[in-house]
């Protein structure tokens, strides 16, 4: 189902782990060879798991893992569901919710913390990020679920509590729970903090939550010009990111539907739906920009997973999509690097991954504030380095705060490259 790729034991090579329909596997890196050490770590937990990603979730040092559980669901008990005469996707309410499990490492092993820490709800997870939401400098959790309220788990101290009601994330502006599929998390605003989008079903909306620093999140998807675009789709990979260099956060969401007949049904929606790409165009607005992104914009595919990396390393940002039954699809961007760009990879003393840590980049009065984290979109492992167009501007001011909260000023540097940084 997932992935998540880190440097779990700290030796300097990137390892891998699988969320599965059964047992989860961990693929420990060897020097450029794999071995499956999931039962051996004990992170081989049986349900269904989907999306994954690492945290360093009571700062310890070491990375930690958690793993998003779907439903209780298993082959010998499939409900049949039907739509008048059609056999149809069954509704998520059919199924139990289960827990997502929260593995502390241990060094040789890693154990289940989930209870101990506080992560208690039951729920249908499919998407997860981690971000530090309210700016305390560790690294918060938020869930969303199925058919049923998003779970924001905000950390203290290592300990969870989930506040998502209080926080205005469990909900839409309507109070209503969505199917919550993909969910992506950045600074759409540049006022430093952390906002988040969340793919929904058709005759939903991708709901955007703008965070407004002070602990609260407000659903702004009407004013963003996001319930056109969106009522329709069914959304799955969430990826924000600035694909034309122009110092701010654009958002591609993979679109298609899970149930194969659903046009039998509906003949206003179809399984296979073009992907979508929305500018930012300020103030808190987004426009559709799909038709003029390219050809392969135009084409349906049945999408899930979307990633965003700069694959061939031009200085702007390319999309990896996957779809259902078919092969995944892989959009070059041809024509982002045309403004200044800064790509920043981050080397860390404990975790060496840096996860946790935060870059602001500073550039022609702009103020870019980019978080280090694992997870992210659906059941998807990003490029680890961070990426900022900076427009017009050939060079940009650099600050870190490392995850141990050390601040590294950089002064002035080069647009136009790719930075490696080590912890000092």
């Amino acid at each position: 189902m997932g992935c998540a790729a880190a440097d779990y034991d700290e030796d300097g090579d990137q390892d891998l782990y699988l969320s599965c329909f059964g047992p989860n596997a961990m693929y420990r890196n060897d020097r450029g060879r794999f071995a499956e050490v999931g039962h051996q770590l004990g992170v081989d937990d049986g349900r269904w798991g989907v999306s994954t990603g690492f945290l360093d979730h009571d700062q310890d040092g070491d990375l930690d893992l958690l793993v998003v559980n779907y439903v209780d669901f298993s082959l010998e008990r499939n409900p049949i569901c039907k739509q008048g005469r059609i056999r149809s996707y069954c509704e998520p309410t059919v199924y139990e919710p289960v827990n997502s499990v929260l593995y502390r490492n241990e060094g040789e092993r890693f154990s289940d913390v989930s209870q101990e820490a506080g992560i208690t709800l039951k729920g249908r997870g499919l998407g997860v990020v981690f971000f530090d939401f309210d700016s305390d400098g560790d690294t918060d959790i938020y869930v969303a679920n199925d058919g049923m309220m998003n779970f924001l788990y905000e950390n203290r101290g290592g300990h969870f509590v989930e506040n998502g009601l209080q926080a205005g994330g469990r909900y839409n502006r309507d109070g209503r729970a969505e199917a919550g599929m993909g969910v992506d998390f950045g600074d759409i605003d540049h006022d430093g903090n952390q906002d988040l989008i969340v793919t929904n079903f058709s005759r939903e909306t991708n709901t955007l939550y703008h965070n407004n620093g002070q602990g609260r999140f407000e659903d702004i998807t009407p004013r963003a010009g996001l319930v056109e675009p969106s009522y329709l789709q069914l959304g799955f990979g969430a990826c924000f990111l600035d694909f034309d260099h122009d110092m701010d956060l654009d958002f591609f969401v993979a679109n298609g539907h899970v149930m194969d007949k659903i046009a039998e049904v509906d003949s206003s929606l179809s399984y296979a739906q073009a992907n979508q790409l929305l500018r930012n165009e300020g103030d808190l607005r987004f426009a559709e920009v799909s038709a003029s992104a390219g050809p392969s914009f135009a084409l349906a595919n049945v999408g899930r997973a979307a990633v965003v990396a700069d694959y061939d390393n031009d200085g702007d940002q390319d999309l990896l999509v996957t779809t259902e039954a078919g092969p995944p699809r892989l959009l070059r961007n041809e024509g982002g690097n045309q403004g200044h760009w800064l790509s920043v990879e981050l080397v860390g003393k404990a975790p060496r991954d840096a996860l946790g840590a935060q870059v602001t980049v500073e550039a022609g009065g702009v103020r870019q504030v980019r978080q280090r984290q694992s997870g992210r979109s659906y059941l998807a492992s990003h490029d680890p380095r961070l990426h900022f167009g900076l427009g017009e501007n050939a060079r940009a001011r650099v600050e870190v705060r490392w995850p141990d909260g050390q601040v590294q000023q950089l002064g002035e540097v080069a647009a136009d490259q790719f930075l490696k940084l080590a912890e000092p």
